[in-house]
């Protein structure tokens, strides 16, 4: 393939990695916001998380037309082509996370009273998802497997603060019947937060994918880890 050629590939790779990148800021932006609109009761910033969401789906749009215009310009093959086909599919995971961060915004402006003094493990489930985001962006960014595979055995944690705010909530609702609305509320926000932990370990399947060539989306952590270690003997 002629010199001009390779770059003009390599920079549309790059344009496409940019994509993802600036989505997954604005993303982590949404979700941010949406928790500090609940634990503040902040209607107008509720709104705006909802309004923010087109910023996400118009990138979505971007990055999908950007790959298949990528695939028709240079017909990639190997890890080039599993580089494109797995930003289509993690551009699809981050859109579906600002749409539940949009949820979450919505739930805030439901809410008829002020919400419930607790909040479970819900703050501790922001601060799980936010660093999850980003060591999947680093991850992502550098093709690091190792890192990958952290995210994914991190779920657990996410997994487990939900389990707890959803036990907490449900006592709550059996001491304060009047207020089950609002209870009612915060689990579905809590789900809400598991499921996008479980869109940002779909996104780390990804990376390794897209870095070893091998679908790891119904692999336990210990067959995983053994793939990965396989992988780094035959360098």
């Amino acid at each position: 393939m002629p010199d001009h050629t390779l770059t003009r590939f390599d920079a549309d790779l790059a344009d496409l990695r940019a994509l993802l990148v600036a989505m997954i800021k604005i993303v982590r932006k949404n979700i941010k916001q949406s928790l500090q609109a609940l634990r503040e009761d902040d209607l107008d910033l509720a709104e705006k998380v909802i309004k923010q969401d087109e910023a996400a789906n118009a990138l979505e749009v971007q990055a999908d037309e950007a790959a298949r215009a990528l695939i028709v310009r240079h017909q990639p093959a190997a890890s080039d082509l599993r580089f494109v086909f797995a930003a289509t599919k993690i551009v699809t995971d981050l859109e579906r996370m600002s749409d539940l961060a949009v949820n979450i915004a919505q739930d805030v402006l439901r809410m008829k009273e002020r919400r419930p003094q607790s909040l479970g493990a819900i703050p501790d489930m922001q601060d799980l998802i936010l660093d999850q985001l980003k060591n999947v962006r680093d991850a992502y960014l550098n093709r690091d497997t190792h890192l990958a595979q952290t995210v994914i055995a991190h779920d657990q944690r996410i997994n487990e603060a939900f389990t707890n705010t959803q036990r907490v909530m449900l006592t709550y609702m059996a001491e304060n019947p009047g207020a089950l609305s609002q209870y009612m509320a915060l689990i579905n926000i809590a789900k809400v937060l598991e499921r996008i932990g479980d869109h940002i370990t779909n996104i780390a399947e990804m990376v390794i994918y897209t870095v070893i060539g091998h679908e790891v989306r119904h692999i336990d952590h210990g067959k995983l880890a053994e793939l990965l270690s396989d992988e780094d003997d035959d360098e």
